[in-house]
């Protein structure tokens, strides 16, 4: 009996011990996560497209800081060539359990997020789709939202597996990085407030965003938006208080507010896209 007793206190504290060990194991990043690194810019691949994003499919690394392999940053090497004037680019590299033909299905898109804190603000986007070279196919990721964020994503078949590869830089396009908002944007109004001659005032729609995002207009004002994005957006009030139905490029709403308050909008479409008129 009292080996049977031992035999038990040993298995407990056998149990104990393998609880311990799993714990810490995951507490320590220890499991694989395919998106389990800090820091960085969230990506994943989702269904649909850049215009209007489905759900998510296949979670991705995430893009930088540096280097990240499925969910493992690398460590850097040496620093070479210019010191000035550069662009470094993130990296993130991601085996995805699904035949490359199966992801490119003509509606998938791989998004790229700000950050984990600031999931729902999008900063590069790329339909997935174009001409196969070998075994890869590389897609372009266009900036959205004003992120200054742009790159490519090359997907390689790998048998029933599909190697994602993202490469994602700030201010590739051109310009300065730490350029001021009047030297970065063109024709650049000297008025910053958003607010135009009395009685109206205009918003641009451009590069998924609202352009002033904020527009202060005395009672009796016009507000008008245009659309001059390629792809439909909505200027719709939270509040439901007014809504342009789909705008395709081109197009213009106008909406005359005549009550003093605050109104806030957004693109039915694209959710991110918010803005605010103050009526005085």
């Amino acid at each position: 009996m009292v080996r049977d007793g031992l035999q038990r206190r040993f298995s407990a504290i056998a149990a104990i011990g393998s609880a311990l060990f799993l714990s810490l194991a995951l507490l320590s990043g220890g499991g694989v996560q395919a998106q389990g690194e800090e820091g960085g810019h969230p990506a994943h691949i989702h269904s649909g497209s850049c215009d209007t994003l489905g759900d998510v499919i296949y979670p991705l690394s995430n893009v930088g800081p540096g280097m990240v392999t499925d969910g493992t940053p690398e460590a850097g090497g040496d620093t070479v060539g210019a010191t000035e004037d550069i662009y470094p680019v993130d990296v993130s590299v991601t085996t995805v359990d699904a035949k490359l033909s199966d992801i490119t299905n003509g509606d998938t898109a791989v998004n790229v997020h700000e950050s984990a804190d600031k999931i729902q603000n999008y900063i590069a986007c790329g339909n997935i789709g174009g001409t196969m070279f070998g075994d890869s196919l590389t897609i372009g990721l266009e900036t959205l939202n004003d992120s200054g964020y742009s790159g490519v994503a090359v997907l390689t078949a790998d048998g029933d597996k599909t190697q994602v590869t993202i490469y994602l830089g700030e201010g590739l396009s051109g310009g300065d990085e730490g350029a001021s908002e009047e030297e970065s944007t063109p024709a650049a109004s000297s008025d910053t407030s958003g607010e135009a001659a009395a009685g109206e005032s205009a918003v641009e729609i451009a590069n998924f965003a609202f352009s002033p995002d904020s527009v202060e207009v005395a009672a009796g004002s016009t507000v008008t938006w245009t659309n001059n994005d390629s792809t439909a957006h909505t200027v719709t009030a939270d509040d439901g208080s007014f809504d342009s139905g789909n705008l395709d490029s081109g197009a213009t709403f106008s909406q005359k507010f005549d009550t003093p308050g605050t109104y806030t909008y957004h693109c039915a479409i694209h959710p991110n896209m918010t803005g605010t008129i103050t009526v005085k």
